[in-house]
């Protein structure tokens, strides 16, 4: 199908050789949504119902890395936007300070749902999935989740080149392991690592499921509900005062290109086996 989302099972079209013999070709057809791929051989290879096409992800990092690009430039120039500059001098802190006489329970909700995207929390979460790919058999899914911890580079990479004034590399490693309470957020505001790995690790997670299912509907949701995760966490960090906009939509397209690629690439390798 010519369609950005196509999905499921691999199907035998019979062919005939020059000879008389006949071959096997691999299509995609639509999956049938109240049943699950049978078991055995090449059944790992076969997709649920909402996972994109590779074109389709490689066409969303072809949007992202050139505007990552331009963001990185523009904060290399513009410490922030007059815009942005209102919303954290004036609008936000009248917010927080509002959360914290009315609803105190509420801003140590929104402190813990923001540390779901901290470093060692993702860390451990990529941990903890990979294992149990391996516990289930999924090489595949556990090399996938492995390299999204490709975010966690990204994020210094970033920050090293984008911070004002300019960091050395010991100061860098020293803020990865935060040593005398200063971190990585003290050293460059961009991009914000908090929305950079929850867009990696919560992405693939629900490419993983919708990977697995083959009921669409449910592919779907898992997708709805990484992004609204992702979307939570990433304005909480603007919400604490920890970022300004411009870092978290780096973030966004930081994470999502490097989701983008990974994603691409798992579905062109299964496709590979299939069609061997």
């Amino acid at each position: 199908m010519g369609s950005f989302f196509a999905c499921g099972v691999r199907s035998p079209r019979p062919a005939v050789r020059r000879g008389g013999a006949p071959i096997l070709r691999s299509v995609r057809r639509l999956p049938d949504p109240s049943s699950r791929p049978a078991e055995g051989a090449g059944a790992r290879d076969r997709f649920g119902g909402a996972v994109p096409s590779p074109a389709f992800a490689f066409l969303l990092a072809l949007i992202m890395l050139p505007s990552l690009f331009w963001l990185v430039t523009l904060k290399r120039t513009t410490d922030h936007t007059v815009p942005e500059e209102w919303l954290m001098s004036q609008l936000v802190p009248t917010i927080h300070a509002w959360t914290l006489q009315h609803a105190p329970p509420l801003d140590s909700l929104l402190i813990g749902i923001s540390g779901l995207g901290s470093g060692w929390f993702v860390a451990l979460a990529f941990a903890a999935a990979g294992l149990f790919a391996l516990s289930r058999g999924r090489t595949d899914l556990a090399l996938l989740l492995a390299a999204g911890t490709l975010a966690f580079p990204i994020e210094w990479a970033l920050k090293y080149f984008t911070a004002i004034p300019a960091v050395s590399i010991p100061e860098l490693v020293r803020a990865m392991f935060n040593v005398h309470g200063v971190g990585l957020d003290d050293l460059a505001d961009f991009p914000a690592g908090h929305a950079l790995r929850a867009t990696v690790f919560y992405g693939l997670a629900a490419f993983c499921i919708a990977r697995l299912s083959a009921d669409r509907r449910r592919g779907w949701l898992a997708y709805g509900l990484a992004a609204a995760l992702i979307g939570a966490i990433s304005l909480i960090r603007v919400y604490l005062g920890a970022h300004y906009p411009m870092d978290v939509l780096g973030g966004w397209m930081a994470g999502g290109a490097l989701l983008s690629v990974i994603v691409a690439v798992h579905i062109l390798a299964a496709d590979e086996r299939s069609r061997a």
